[in-house]
């Protein structure tokens, strides 16, 4: 049986970037952007499987709700399409 987990740690790198690229940046530097901003990229909700268990971030929470729901309402009627 597979548990679903929530956890504020359930965060991947998105593409967006938290300050702009610039080629002549010295390794300096981007070590103080890094410190002040937090990191590079920023962090957005996400899923994991680990081990059969679902981790998810709370932000997800009512979709995977709502879609679990409407695959057990399948599951019940037989038909696929809820």
């Amino acid at each position: 049986m597979m548990q679903i987990i929530y956890s504020e740690m359930a965060l991947k790198d998105s593409d967006k970037r938290k300050f702009p690229t610039s080629r002549p940046r010295s390794k300096r530097v981007h070590k103080k952007l890094l410190k002040r901003f937090g990191g590079e990229f920023v962090k957005v909700p996400c899923v994991y499987r680990v081990h059969g268990d679902i981790i998810a971030h709370p932000a997800l929470k009512a979709d995977i709700e709502r879609a679990t729901a409407r695959n057990n309402n399948a599951y019940a009627t037989g038909n696929p399409w809820g």
